[in-house]
């Protein structure tokens, strides 16, 4: 088979998959899509190279791209088979959360995109429609963020914040100060680019004081993330916020100036030489001086990000009642290899696992979903770890309270349908002098895409018609960095039927 697709292409100039797609619809293309996916190379014929010894190939840079295209492809084909499973999961009567706990708690986010995107392929549907259609409560609120991509998850959990009476400066802060610039700046370009609106004049209009002070200098992006710690200058910085902290009323401004820009490594040097100086402890003198989430705030700049979430996680459990929300919150907005982490930051913190606290908190679906998702390794990284879900209980789940319902997440982007055939207008009911002959449409034409290095079968490009229109396309199976394939131009809009 795919000799055969490779054939078809060079023939015709266009894979078969998308002939396919402009010529049957409905569940025969669905199964002829599917067919052509089961007979596939799923190493995409590069097991001749990949299979041989480092000492036996001569070129190793053509090995290590045979070997990444080998891996892309692969995981294309778990994604695919991952979609299926997903489906059979949610179809026919009742849906079974066992198996999709399962499928969902062992695969990373990045990999879950993909499931997504073969998930549309299959089905024409998206996959987070259906999730959400099957569940609810705060099962379906954790579903929702580990299924969608963190910048998404970011932008939901932004919304949540800032809508309705009142902003959660909390929701904010874990939002700002847990996360990489990178991942700040790429929320923020998604947030405005969905709201049409500038997300620094949101923030400004949502907060007050010095909490808006440190929340726009955190959303500049200027933090130097990676920078090694440097003693003289933790030493002057110790030096600056005892004289800040002195006197009537605290310099607030001067410890976010400090703390906001340093790296996470000058932190930790500037909170030793601090307490070497004064021989009492930095976080003691933000507690003293400040309050709120002033206060909350500057002193998780101090910590790692994984122990500032260990704690966030430990205080929504202590009290009256679970903080369902920012156990959702952080767990959903975090990929695996984060939340394996913060799970081991709260074993060390609290000499107790996540997963018991999650199992004595919360409840249902909701309470095994979690639990597997702090404790169940990558299955795609390690195939030979166990996957162990808990075991399916009566408990009733405690609702969520009442808000206004979610809206749906976007489609994820999919190759564009062929364009409708022209019909004109009906002729209008006087007799003219002459009447025009309708124009037809022009046969639909393609242009060739080719495709960027660093991309492979299954990813989405973004490519501009000789129409200006801009098109989002998915690479198709058996094309790789440097090939090319064909998308259909939609028509542009025909030209009026003129009466004269």
């Amino acid at each position: 088979m795919p000799a055969v697709l490779q054939a078809y292409e060079k023939k015709y100039g266009r894979t078969l998959r998308d002939a396919l797609r402009s010529e049957i619809s409905g569940n025969f293309l669905k199964a002829s899509l599917a067919w052509i996916s089961a007979l596939e190379d799923p190493a995409q014929a590069n097991e001749a190279l990949t299979t041989k010894k480092f000492d036996e190939v001569e070129d190793t840079d053509e090995l290590l791209d045979a070997l990444l295209m080998e891996n892309e492809s692969l995981g294309g084909m778990m994604a695919s088979l991952d979609a299926r499973a997903i489906y059979e999961a949610c179809h026919g009567f009742g849906t079974s959360d066992s198996k999709l706990i399962k499928i969902v708690s062992a695969r990373s986010k990045p990999h879950l995109q993909k499931v997504a995107a073969a998930y549309y392929e299959q089905r024409d549907k998206p996959m987070l429609h259906r999730l959400r259609k099957e569940t609810s409560g705060w099962y379906k609120k954790l579903l929702t963020y580990l299924v969608e991509s963190p910048e998404d998850a970011d932008v939901r959990a932004l919304d949540s914040a800032m809508d309705g009476l009142g902003a959660d400066g909390m929701a904010i802060v874990d939002f700002l100060v847990g996360h990489s610039q990178a991942r700040v700046r790429a929320a923020k370009a998604k947030w405005e680019g969905k709201h049409d609106k500038s997300l620094v004049d949101r923030i400004r209009s949502e907060l007050h004081g010095s909490n808006k002070t440190l929340a726009l200098q955190l959303l500049k992006g200027e933090r130097d993330e990676q920078g090694a710690p440097n003693v003289e200058l933790a030493q002057q910085q110790a030096e600056t916020l005892h004289k800040a902290a002195r006197g009537m009323g605290t310099d607030e401004d001067s410890f976010i100036l400090v703390l906001a820009k340093n790296s996470p490594a000058q932190n930790v040097a500037t909170r030793t030489a601090y307490e070497n100086k004064y021989g009492r402890s930095l976080d003691n003198l933000i507690t003293k001086e400040m309050s709120g989430n002033l206060a909350k705030c500057l002193q998780a700049l101090l910590l790692p990000p994984a122990d500032y979430y260990a704690m966030r996680l430990r205080k929504a459990f202590v009290g009256l009642g679970t903080s369902d929300k920012v156990v959702v919150r952080v767990l959903g907005g975090h990929d695996k290899a984060d939340v394996l982490a913060i799970a081991a930051a709260y074993q060390r913190k609290y000499t107790s696992h996540l997963k018991d606290s999650i199992k004595k908190e919360c409840s249902g679906n909701y309470k095994r979903l979690a639990m597997a998702w702090v404790s169940v390794p990558d299955a795609l990284a390690d195939p030979d770890a166990p996957i162990e879900i808990p075991e399916e209980t009566q408990e009733k789940e405690a609702a969520p309270p009442e808000e206004e319902e979610e809206p749906e997440p976007e489609t994820p982007p999919a190759p564009p349908p062929p364009p409708p055939a022209y019909k004109p207008p009906p002729a209008p009911v006087y007799q003219p002098t002459a009447v025009a002959q309708p124009v037809a449409p022009p046969p639909p034409t393609f242009m060739t895409v080719p495709v960027p290095m660093g991309v492979f079968p299954g990813m989405t490009v973004v490519v501009q018609a000789p129409t200006g229109q801009r098109l989002a396309v998915i690479v198709p199976q058996g094309v790789g960095p440097g090939g090319v394939f064909k998308v259909p131009i939609p028509a542009a809009a025909p030209p009026p039927i003129r009466y004269y």
